[in-house]
């Protein structure tokens, strides 16, 4: 029986991380799994269902944390590392011991500001996220394994579905305050799971935001979507 030319790629988004229990951090790009992270990684890579060619990585520690135990359980896949690390779009240096919730007002006013060029000091723009986000979607597409899996973060998965299912003629403005306004209803648990389905008529198609059965989150969801990027 030959594979069918439908190719897929599942976007996953990280477990739970020390951030999203609200503990203190020093580097975005640092954040590890907390204790319930890495239980969801173990029991998200029991749930996957079905075998991919590829895994890619974020470069953050927490989605290879995620990535570690699908990487053991499924050897044959190849690993790629991609840039598909969550955003940062606020100034390193202000969120050195922070939480979350100390960083709730900066990220407000970043969102009220609306200026789409508009980069905090060694930080990205709304522009440059978009761009990378998109480089990932079109870096999938054009890759010819059969099934992809790319473990990665909340925010680019809203992204993802955001400008495919919009597809914005220009970054501005108004497109960046219908962004905020969608991610606002769009909720990404940790181990959540946005499917792409490559068509062979080169058609891209998403299926809705899942959660796999199986997947602890504690007594009381602590990871809110609202709070990825911050």
């Amino acid at each position: 029986m030959t594979r069918s030319s439908h190719r897929e790629v599942w976007f996953i988004r990280h477990g739970e991380s020390v951030a999203n229990a609200g503990a203190r951090t020093i580097e975005a790009a640092t954040y590890p799994l907390s204790d319930l992270g890495f239980r969801q990684a173990g029991q998200l890579a029991e749930a996957l269902e079905v075998e991919p060619d590829l895994i890619v990585v974020s470069p953050y520690v927490r989605a290879r944390q995620t990535a570690e135990p699908a990487i053991r359980r499924f050897p044959n896949a190849r690993v790629e590392e991609w840039r598909v690390h969550e955003v940062q779009y606020l100034a390193p240096a202000l969120c050195m011991d922070t939480t979350q919730e100390d960083r709730n007002g900066m990220a407000i006013a970043y969102w009220q500001r609306c200026d789409p060029h508009h980069a905090e000091p060694e930080a990205e723009s709304f522009v440059e996220f978009c761009a990378r986000v998109r480089d990932a979607i079109e870096s999938a597409a054009r890759r010819t394994e059969h099934r992809i899996f790319v473990f990665c973060h909340g925010r680019v998965m809203q992204a993802i579905a955001w400008l495919e299912l919009t597809r914005p003629a220009v970054i501005d403005a108004a497109a960046m305050r219908e962004f905020s306004n969608f991610m606002n209803g769009v909720t990404v648990p940790n181990c959540s799971i946005l499917q792409m389905h490559l068509l062979a008529n080169g058609l891209r198609t998403l299926a809705g935001i899942r959660v796999p059965e199986g997947i602890d989150f504690g007594s009381a969801e602590r990871s809110d979507a609202a709070q990825a990027g911050v």
